[in-house]
């Protein structure tokens, strides 16, 4: 890297430790609330956007669609907030902040205006104006940046224990939306991290979650394919085939002999991937009661 570039780098990091520390200094002495910066984001979108959705929240804010469920449900049990449904489509549910929500509001809005007036109150007028244009330049230089990046997808091979149990959270309300498949999936989801994690690769786009997939190792020859999921909205980018061809190609670099997995026959839009990668049926097993379905499983092995 040229020394202009990584000068640039280094100046660009610490801009952002200092900035981060003056965020977390006026939290703590101005924003006080029983509620996180997230949170207090959500409620902010709800109060000031005209037919706010979850969808909409999540698109908004950048934010994962079970961790904005998981808020909207707090938001509920506190009376923050209530939902409509929408006349036009059942499946929609708009959501309004209640009186105790509003009176709430104000109250954060308040202290959000403290916070300017806090930072901005030992500034001379030159001072502020200058601060002002810096403001509309950093913004605008990093808009077309994000723009322009907002759809990249990267794909990383290594994962920590709230990956888990993102993936974990993931697969359970993929699974009881899409196929309604009940409480004891989650618990067998549980017990397959109970193997010997051999690798397991993470997509992100924007910093959110967009799919997952592993391998749990059996011998010292055979690996089996576990989590292979891709989030909803990202689906259609071909998220998928990277994620199965990157493990794959680690399978092959590892001199692995062969992959197998098990899904089940309703699985429509998984298999036409598993057949494209060189998947095939090796077993099928009788129908059974499973997860709360009549499901049959089958097996799919790659021979390398």
């Amino acid at each position: 890297m040229p020394l202009g570039e990584n000068f640039i780098g280094l100046k660009f990091r610490k801009f952002n430790r200092f900035y981060t520390n003056v965020l977390g200094f006026l939290n703590e002495h101005i924003y006080d609330s029983p509620f996180s910066l997230t949170e207090t984001r959500i409620l902010f979108e709800i109060y000031n956007t005209r037919d706010c959705t979850a969808k909409v929240l999540q698109d908004n804010l950048g934010l994962d669609r079970g961790y904005v469920s998981r808020i909207i449900k707090h938001f509920e049990k506190e009376n923050l907030i209530y939902k409509q449904k929408s006349e036009k489509d059942a499946r929609n549910h708009y959501l309004h902040v209640t009186s105790f929500g509003r009176t709430i509001y104000k109250k954060l809005e308040e202290k959000a205006n403290q916070q300017v007036e806090y930072i901005l109150n030992d500034l001379d007028n030159e001072s502020q104006e200058k601060l002002v244009i810096a403001m509309d330049t950093v913004e605008s230089i990093l808009s077309q940046s994000v723009q322009t990046n907002e759809s990249t997808v990267s794909i990383r091979d290594y994962h920590i224990s709230d990956d888990i149990k993102v993936m974990i959270e993931k697969q359970r309300t993929f699974y009881a939306e899409t196929y309604g498949w009940d409480q004891s999936f989650l618990e067998y989801l549980h017990e397959t991290f109970d193997g010997v994690i051999e690798k397991i690769w993470i997509a992100e786009s924007g910093g959110r979650f967009a799919g997952c997939v592993g391998l749990v190792k059996q011998n010292e020859k055979t690996v089996q394919l576990r989590w292979f999921l891709v989030d909803e909205a990202f689906r259609g980018k071909g998220i998928g085939t990277q994620l199965l061809q990157k493990l794959v190609t680690y399978c092959k670099e590892k001199e692995f002999e062969r992959v197998f997995l098990w899904t089940v026959s309703s699985m429509s839009t998984a298999r036409p991937l598993y057949k494209k990668i060189g998947f095939e049926i090796t077993e099928v097993k009788e129908e059974q009661l499973l997860w709360g379905k009549h499901l049959v499983e089958e097996r799919w092995d790659l021979e390398l």
